[in-house]
């Protein structure tokens, strides 16, 4: 998420309250400010677009000195429009607090009609001050066609070091899909809630204009997988390596056998591709991570076997093994107890 600058900025709000607090002998003669409010997102990486049958991701930093009595979001359409969505929070987590950071996901309904939307976003404190900040907002059709999808389903096994032991699927574990255009925006679930201790078997799908599944030419046969690699990046991930309680991040590529019918092969999985992979985020690692899946075409037939299981998360994965990004897929892990979806 990109907040630059804004805790310098609520660092100097506060500073200047406790300055005016100072000065005066007597507080009570201090009027009370409005609350300051930063809006930072406005959708997905502040693209201030939603999907309709998603969510709007609405991120922002709120400093009240009257502490926080509601906070109340308001979207309705332009141009004439009567269509309105409307949500508030007045218990929980944000209320009598004297400043927070405000993160949440709007349920977008599948009958938003697609268009132009303006947003208010209002904070009022305890006193009855209140501060209102605005957003342009565009909401797209859910007929968007999907061009791919990853698949979460929680699996069981436990993690070791770089890769993981005794995996298995779990009886009536729920998948998780997350779609994508065909330029790797997500089109829904991309806000994806997982368990930090959970191990989730995930499996890349690909669709032509058809609508059929075509993910499976990148491990048609030993030949043509050996150009091929998936990697996730961004998230700064501790990795499971790097702990010494097993609390890190493993991403295990792991297909078994090639389109062909033949077994996959290659030293420490080295041979595997990445359509089919195993993931755990760790309990190091809770929080949010903003990352891309992506599968890479080596030039070279020779580059694969030289990826190393712990090189997954490389931000100079492109420099390292020379070639091109084919499918690169962006969506946002939140990794937090009790949450799997």
């Amino acid at each position: 998420m990109k907040k630059t600058n804004i805790y310098l900025f609520l660092f100097l709000v506060l500073g200047l309250f406790g300055t005016l607090s100072s000065c005066n002998k007597d507080d009570d003669e201090i009027p009370v400010g409005k609350p300051v409010v930063i809006l930072s997102e406005v959708g997905l990486e502040n693209s201030k677009t939603a999907v309709a049958g998603s969510d709007l991701h609405l991120d922002g930093d709120i400093v009240a000195e009257g502490l926080i009595a509601k906070i109340e979001v308001e979207i309705h359409q332009e141009g004439g429009g009567e269509y309105k969505i409307e949500k508030s929070w007045t218990e929980g987590k944000y209320i009598g607090v004297r400043n927070t950071t405000f993160h949440e996901h709007l349920d977008i309904s599948a009958d938003a009609p697609a268009g132009e939307y303006h947003l208010h976003f209002t904070v009022t404190d305890q006193l009855g001050n209140a501060t209102t900040v605005e957003s342009e907002l565009t909401i797209e059709s859910a007929e968007v066609p999907v061009a791919y999808q990853l698949l979460f389903t929680e699996a069981e096994g436990y993690a070791h070091g770089d890769h993981f032991h005794d995996l298995a699927d779990k009886e009536e574990a729920e998948t998780i899909a997350v779609t994508f255009d065909a330029q790797g925006s997500a089109i829904t679930g991309g806000h994806l809630h997982l368990d930090p201790h959970g191990i989730y078997k995930v499996e890349l799908k690909q669709f032509d204009e058809a609508g059929n599944e075509v993910q499976e030419k990148y491990i048609e046969s030993e030949a043509v997988a050996k150009y091929y690699k998936a990697f996730l990046i961004g998230g700064d991930f501790v990795l499971n390596t790097d702990t010494e309680d097993e609390s890190g991040a493993i991403f295990q590529p792991r297909e078994t056998k090639y389109g062909d019918g033949t077994n996959v092969t290659g030293a420490s999985g080295t041979g595997t591709t990445g359509t089919l992979f195993y993931f755990t985020i760790g309990h190091a690692n809770e929080g949010a991570k903003d990352v891309t899946y992506l599968l890479r075409k080596f030039a070279s037939a020779e580059t694969k076997a030289t990826v190393t299981r712990a090189q997954w998360n490389l931000a100079d994965y492109a420099t390292r093994f020379a070639g091109e990004d084919v499918i690169k897929l962006s969506f946002e892990i939140h990794a937090e107890e009790g949450h799997d979806h």
